[in-house]
């Protein structure tokens, strides 16, 4: 019979590692025009509690986008990456929406 080799240790992810998946999978989210780089505060805010990862999200939206919509996808998106990339288990995903980003005038003019 073929049985797996049992390792002792754990294995630690850096809140840091966390913050990034989360950040791209809102970057990759339709609907998002961008996660913002803030300079007073973070754009992923992050709580672990045992294997529990809450989180705050800072997003910008693309113009004529559902707000409600885009804000339901991206909380299934992340609460899926934190179970199935990082093993953990997703709590509160609280999703801001900072702005939206309109076509500038030039882009309108034909």
């Amino acid at each position: 019979m073929n049985q797996e080799q049992r390792v002792a240790g754990s294995t630690t992810i850096a809140p840091e590692v966390i913050e990034t998946i989360i950040r791209m999978t809102a970057s990759e989210t339709q609907g998002v025009s961008r996660v913002p780089v803030f300079s007073s505060k973070q754009s992923v805010k992050t709580h672990v509690e045992g294997k529990i990862v809450d989180a705050d999200v800072y997003v910008i939206l693309e113009h004529q986008q559902n707000i409600a919509s885009v804000g339901v996808k991206l909380q299934h998106n992340i609460s899926r990456a934190i179970s199935e990339t990082i093993g953990m288990l997703p709590g509160k995903i609280n999703i801001h929406v900072d702005d939206i980003d309109f076509p500038s005038v030039q882009e309108n003019e034909f």
